[in-house]
């Protein structure tokens, strides 16, 4: 019965959207018109851009601009960005990025105190997902401290199901490129092919589950040939490497060291050029330190041509000791909310529904110029 009725909402926030070509305008939303400069400008003049954030990103802001600038060459096929509200009012923005061939990433929603213009960049993307019918996933990150995210983003799962969504928590590590790892005793890492797809998604699965395994693509084309293409086209890369570890010469995997790289910050925290680094649930604590060593040391090679000194490490709490041991910089916590293609209706109106709420709280919500829902 609540399946039932969750389906017929579903239908509902269908049935309601506007046709594609008139989705922004619906939402009185602009798509990249705001250039690249005024845009960084605005991250700053928000306080999206802090103290240790920006420290990271200064030294090689000129790059990043131009990495941004490409990127929005491409029209809205590999970076859009949505804006709304004005400047007496206040402006909004979102950051929306393809990070596998047919998954997006949500990210860099910032406001000057505008709900109105935050909520209709984030119900404009929602809404562009569904209508245009074939993205498979989106993702966002946020740090679990930040109360406005972890409120939206953090409870979606309770609207969405959690067979079509997921938010983990992960530990944000800085790992140096040039630091000297040791060899895992025992451990047999192997550079990923084909051969490997069942096992990577089985230890994938394992450690992140099965949202992670659908919206990373990770049963499709591993090592991002498609989307690499589309990214060619403005002079840049998207590639994807992998490692798998062993016990010895044990046939099922312990760990893997998922490799992302991408034009240097496409997101402010370095996550286009992150190493996911899984280790099976079940792994003794005795052996952590040996697998995280050794995939480590083994996916190094994947940035020996990476701007940056440190390489950008996501990882969850059973290696967390096993890093501190290894004297790695732990960073921060972040979390990584994703929804599937099924679940696009439902993340509409969730955050449909916590923004209504926001702005009745706020005694601001007008039902006479809601916006579609």
């Amino acid at each position: 019965m609540v399946l039932d009725t969750l389906d017929t909402q579903d239908q509902e926030i269908v049935d309601n959207l506007p046709p594609l070509s008139d989705l922004h305008t619906s939402y009185g939303v602009q798509v990249n018109a705001m250039p690249v400069s005024e845009l960084f400008a605005l991250y700053e003049r928000t306080g999206f851009l802090y103290p240790d954030k920006a420290a990271r990103l200064t030294p090689h802001i000129e790059q990043v601009r131009e990495n941004w600038r490409r990127m929005l060459l491409g029209g809205e096929s590999l970076l859009y960005v949505l804006t709304a509200g004005d400047e007496e009012r206040g402006l909004a923005s979102l950051a929306v990025w393809r990070t596998t061939y047919k998954g997006w990433m949500s990210q860099h929603l910032v406001s000057e105190g505008n709900p109105y213009a935050s909520r209709a960049v984030m119900l404009d993307a929602a809404a562009g997902s569904i209508l245009n019918g074939v993205d498979e996933s989106a993702q966002n990150w946020f740090r679990p401290e930040n109360r406005f995210p972890t409120r939206v983003f953090g409870s979606m799962v309770q609207t969405i199901g959690e067979s079509h969504s997921s938010v983990h928590r992960h530990a944000y590590f800085s790992l140096p490129r040039k630091i000297s790892l040791p060899s895992g005793g025992g451990v047999r890492t192997v550079a990923y092919n084909s051969s490997h797809k069942g096992a990577l998604c089985a230890i994938a699965s394992a450690a992140r589950g099965n949202v992670y395994v659908a919206a990373e693509e990770l049963t499709k084309d591993v090592e991002f040939e498609a989307v690499d293409e589309l990214y060619r086209r403005v002079g840049l890369r998207r590639t994807r490497h992998v490692w798998l570890a062993y016990r010895g010469n044990k046939n099922e995997p312990i760990g893997a060291a998922i490799v992302y790289r991408g034009p240097l910050g496409l997101n402010f925290s370095y996550l286009e050029n992150r190493c996911d680094l899984l280790l099976h649930p079940n792994l003794p604590e005795s052996e952590a330190l040996g697998v995280v060593s050794s995939l480590l040391k083994a996916s190094s090679v994947a940035y020996r041509d990476f701007e940056l000194d440190v390489i950008p490490v996501i990882t969850d709490q059973i290696a967390v000791p096993a890093m501190l041991k290894l004297g790695v910089e732990f960073v921060r916590h972040y979390c990584q909310g994703i929804w599937l293609k099924e679940g696009h209706p439902r993340f509409y109106r969730h955050v449909d529904r916590f923004y209504s709420k926001l702005l009745v709280r706020a005694g601001k919500y007008d039902l006479q110029s809601s916006l579609v829902s």
